[in-house]
């Protein structure tokens, strides 16, 4: 692999953006004052802070603006943020949101820091107007990688307050520096930061320092970040212990033994666990889980699938998403080797985990993850799951710049009399003007043991690879080729598609606009072509092929139009199952239809996204309609919904059938500690509604207690002998957790 690399060299182009803020380093200095945290930058502290000023990055890049300084410093234990914000308007300030990680379209400051100047890292720390915050961390200097989510459940330990006056609003932050893991390098502590803030009445975007508009996810990126320099800054190790007591009350219905009758079962329980983080050096922490739970997770959104790919689902699981993307292997597209669902969810339900350990961070010039936990054998139904062990190895190093790696991993599932594992290499190569190349090679054996597993390399393996220029105006383009083997089989990952070869050409162009007087769009992008074409892994038939062309337009009040038109051929193998009632015959199809789509603004307090598409469906027809309102009715409360409704007509075999998935949450909020929702979803091919309530009282950071509640309901029992219960499964808990740091 590094002889192919430095083979390219030549080739390769040196990164570089031109922008003059990158060759130049600040200092940060500490102070020794002290901070009351009241969102009120009135103490002496912010005397010996450093400040930055912000620019405009929405809708006039460039352009200075006066309104907004970042101010930083530190103390012996502790990172010091201060935003203040002066608004001209302050009574058009946007603040609704008052639960932990969520967001209702407020105006918001956000600062960044990648603390030792990785270039690829970096956490995020934001507070609204109204107090509440979000955190998350970014990987891999913002460029995806396969189907990874993000990581908003993240959930950092740090402090911040906000206040409102006439002249605007100002914010406080308070971060332990164990949080951060800093590190001295070369006899000092550098990093890199970046912040921005929203004036979102006028759709305003303020940023510092001046990165880039045309870049996507610039304002996310550790290597467009200003360079910092922390002065006298001595790094903490982070050790947090986080037990949690849990009691829970389930009941279950499933058939007797002569399948007569449903009967019921309740199972009482009261449990404790322990969480461990500690931070074995400044860049490399061990995580550890005992008995762990993950009950105050809420439940996944009810899909239904009309087409021939799987259906990929969010982690929401703090211990995954941690240095989640560490663990981020590309296998083409939205497709990954290792997919942390696959430990301890089962058809949609958590099911028990009795420990394990995570170590991830750096090791020398490696990044490093190695993560391996051991689930509890149990009853799901009729299906009975042994305990499993799955456990996975990391590692990368860069190679070329600082925006380019080589890795591998490893992955391997075991439980009795079965084994399956998985190994990779890939590598993303930044080859400069925002060219990327994204390649990766994986192969797998499956089976009772290695020694009578048959293994095949090409037929156990897949290829994949992509060159893509990551621009959002002008001409950019993405084009990947990629190869799935007929017994390629991760068992810890996810997989789009599998078996056959897959071509892929993408060219788009857009532009912004600034003029709002003699425009009407501020961001138009057109995409002429974005095509697929599938194979068999002999080249015998064509799976898929399809191409969509797609004009959107986003207005300067930040609503957005679209429409397309797509063309696609399909040959079913086999028949295609969506419903008990709707099947799709084997055979070849060829079948055009387009659609349009409009989204309000994140601004307004009532937001109406709404899409319709229609046209011809492999022998039939599809009419699909998608309504997903939410309002924002005080601070207090706010509805969510969505309803998406299908109708499928297939006149010359007389069958069509409506399918729909209505789904209804109200999200509430007393104030910044006690929230809750409530949430009913209905399935029609399932005929199962869907219910689950939530509370959190948070005491502060780290110190929480949960009441869940997850029950589901069969709407159409009687069509059954025996007839179905009420419910199949009702559950009802209470958890609290405390973190000692």
């Amino acid at each position: 692999m590094q002889k192919f690399i430095w083979a390219l060299m030549p080739l390769l182009p040196w990164l570089s953006f031109g922008q003059q803020y990158l060759d130049s380093t600040h200092d940060i200095n500490a102070t020794s004052k002290t901070l009351t945290l009241d969102g009120k930058l009135d103490e002496a502290l912010w005397q010996d802070a450093q400040r930055f000023p912000f620019m405009e990055w929405r809708p006039s890049w460039g352009e200075q603006d006066s309104l907004t300084i970042l101010l930083v410093t530190f103390d012996a234990d502790y990172l010091y943020v201060g935003m203040d914000a002066k608004d001209p308007f302050p009574e058009k300030i946007i603040g609704r949101n008052l639960v932990r990680d969520g967001w209702y379209g407020d105006d918001y400051f956000a600062f960044q820091i990648d603390p030792n100047r990785t270039r690829k890292n970096a956490f995020i720390f934001s507070i609204y107007p109204t107090g509440s915050r979000y955190d998350d961390a970014i990987y891999n200097d913002n460029v995806p990688l396969g189907n990874a989510s993000s990581t908003p459940a993240y959930d950092m330990l740090w402090e911040g307050k906000t206040s409102i006056s006439d002249s605007g609003w100002q914010a406080e932050y308070r971060i332990p520096l164990s949080n951060l893991r800093f590190e001295i390098r070369d006899g000092e502590v550098l990093g890199a930061i970046s912040a921005q803030r929203t004036i979102n009445y006028e759709n305003k975007l303020m940023v510092y320092p001046e990165v880039p508009q045309n870049i996507p996810g610039a304002n996310g990126k550790p290597s467009l970040k200003k360079p910092v320099r922390f002065v006298g800054l001595q790094p903490k190790k982070d050790l947090q212990v986080t037990p949690y007591l849990l009691a829970s009350s389930q009941n279950n219905y499933g058939l007797d033994s002569e399948d007569s009758a449903y009967e019921k079962s309740n199972n009482n329980e009261l449990d404790v666990g322990l969480d461990i983080r500690y931070g074995i050096t400044p860049s490399l922490t061990m995580d550890l889980t005992l008995n762990t739970d993950f009950s105050q997770v809420e439940i996944d959104d009810q899909i239904i699938n009309l087409g021939r790919v799987s259906i990929f689902f969010p982690e929401r699981r703090k211990f995954f998403l941690e240095q989640a993307g560490l663990f981020n292997f590309d296998l083409g597209i939205l497709s990954q080797l290792f997919y942390s669902r696959t430990i301890g969810i089962n058809n949609g339900q958590l099911t028990p985990i009795l420990g394990g350990a995570k170590l991830s961070g750096e090791l020398g010039d490696w990044d490093m993850g190695f993560l391996s936990l051991q689930t509890e054998g149990v009853r799901l139904g009729e299906e009975t799951l042994p305990t499993e062990n799955f456990s996975v190895l990391r590692l990368r190093r860069k190679v070329l710049n600082n925006r380019s790696f080589i890795g591998l991993m490893a992955t391997n599932r075991v439980r009795r009399d079965h084994i399956n594992t998985a190994l990779g290499v890939d590598a993303v190569l930044d080859v400069g003007d925002e060219n990327f190349i994204i390649t990766s090679l994986a192969t797998t054996m499956d089976g009772q043991n290695f020694s009578d597993a048959p293994y095949s390399f090409i037929d156990n393996s897949r290829f994949a690879f992509q060159f893509a220029r990551r621009k959002q105006d002008g001409w950019f383009y993405r084009g990947a080729y990629e190869f799935s083997g007929e017994a390629f089989n991760p068992g810890m990952g996810f997989l789009l598609r599998e078996k056959h070869h897959n071509f892929y050409f993408g060219l788009n162009h857009g532009e912004f606009k600034t003029d709002a007087e003699n425009n009407t769009f501020q961001y138009e992008r057109w995409m002429p072509i974005n095509s697929d074409l599938y194979f068999t892994t002999n080249f015998s038939d064509v799976l898929t092929w399809y191409n969509r062309s797609q004009w959107t337009g986003r207005l300067f009040n930040n609503d957005e139009i679209g429409f397309f038109g797509q063309l696609q051929y399909e040959f079913l193998q086999t028949p295609l199952q969506f419903s008990n009632k709707i099947s799709i015959p084997q055979g070849s199809y060829l079948f055009p239809y387009f659609g349009a789509s409009y989204s309000s603004g994140f601004q307004r307090a009532l937001k109406l996204p709404v899409s319709a598409q229609y046209g011809r469906f492999f022998d039939g027809e599809n009419l699909e309609f998608t309504l997903s309102p939410e309002w924002t009715i005080n601070q207090h409360l706010t509805l969510e919904g969505s309803w998406r409704i299908n109708y499928l007509n297939f006149r010359e075999r007389m069958l069509r059938e409506w399918i729909y998935v209505p789904q209804l949450r109200l999200n509430w909020a007393v104030n910044l500690h006690l929230s809750g929702s409530m949430a009913a979803q209905y399935n029609s091919i399932r005929d199962q509604i869907f219910s689950s309530a939530r509370l959190r009282y948070n005491f502060k950071d780290g110190h929480d207690l949960y009441v869940v509640y997850n029950q589901d309901y069969n709407t159409n029992r009687m069509q059954f002998n025996p007839s179905l219960p009420v419910y199949n499964n009702q559950l009802v808990t209470l958890k609290y957790v405390y973190t000692f740091h």
